[in-house]
């Protein structure tokens, strides 16, 4: 079946389920990946940015945004990756660039570590492979959420200012959750991703050895010589701390390093134009980014 135009975007079918993708501009593609509880939304401010030299790709995950939620809820990263990766055949994208954020990140390396041939360069922000800090990341009420009947209930009677009050700790500057922002995060509640948010805190997408494994794909398959890698990290991020960030850029030889130290977990959101120049910059010369001295 044939994408259907919509708003922002268009509807595109694979194996029966439908995926919304926005896309941006011609050229050797980008994938920008969404995290929890986000969707492409997320990337609006980027996409025109990075779209002015390439193919920009940002879809809604499946269980996500205005893509089809499985009557199961979300599913693992490693079936979103395997999912992404029919997506990219149907898109005819054999090799890209990942850009992935939060659990987007997983997803990234995931993908990654199974297919390193369809990966051209690599851009982590403000995720983690460690499980402790998972535990209720993003979206503070997912504690809630796993007590039976009180969680639904409670993701029954969300509104959109538990959204905005969930989604301010993580934020160096709330004021950017203005009005239009807030309705585009919050539209996907009004399409079946309460459902999905209650599968995630009951049911996580990832276990301790997944976490592990990606880790050591991502050091192994990334770096000098190999797939160049992008740290880019919301410096105030309370949950996904910047000393991670700083390890990983100091472990994997060649690996560049930008901190953002006026932006929190939601870096697309906050620095917008400053991340599309610079993951710009990076694709187009990774040594024109520095590394972590």
């Amino acid at each position: 079946m044939a994408s259907i135009e919509y708003p922002g975007g268009a509807f595109v079918y694979v194996d029966g389920r439908r995926w919304f993708v926005r896309e941006s501009g011609e050229g050797e593609p980008v994938v920008l990946l969404h995290g929890i509880p986000t969707s492409s939304f997320l990337w609006r401010k980027v996409l025109p940015i990075l779209g002015r030299e390439r193919r920009v790709i940002a879809p809604d995950l499946l269980g996500f945004g205005r893509s089809d939620k499985p009557a199961r809820g979300a599913s693992t990263v490693t079936e979103l990756a395997e999912q992404l990766a029919r997506l990219l055949e149907r898109l005819q994208v054999e090799r890209c660039a990942l850009v992935g954020h939060d659990a987007g990140a997983l997803v990234a390396v995931a993908l990654l570590e199974r297919w390193p041939e369809r990966v051209t360069h690599l851009v982590v922000t403000n995720t983690s492979f460690r499980p402790e800090r998972w535990r209720g990341a993003g979206f503070s009420p997912l504690s809630l959420l796993r007590v039976p009947l009180l969680g639904d209930v409670a993701i029954a009677l969300a509104r959109p200012w538990m959204l905005r009050l969930a989604m301010r700790p993580f934020l160096a500057d709330p004021s950017v959750l203005d009005r239009e922002a807030l309705r585009g995060y919050w539209e996907p509640f009004e399409l079946g991703f309460r459902r999905t948010l209650v599968r995630l805190a009951r049911q996580p997408l990832f276990s301790a050895a997944d976490l592990e494994r990606w880790r050591v794909a991502l050091t192994e398959r990334c770096g000098e010589g190999r797939i160049p890698l992008l740290v880019a990290w919301g410096a105030r991020d309370p949950q996904f701390r910047l000393d991670e960030a700083e390890e990983y850029a100091r472990t994997i030889a060649g690996a560049r390093f930008l901190a953002f130290i006026h932006a929190s977990h939601f870096l697309p959101e906050e620095r917008p134009r400053a991340l599309g120049r610079a993951i710009a910059v990076f694709l187009e010369r990774p040594a024109a980014v520095p590394v972590l001295s």
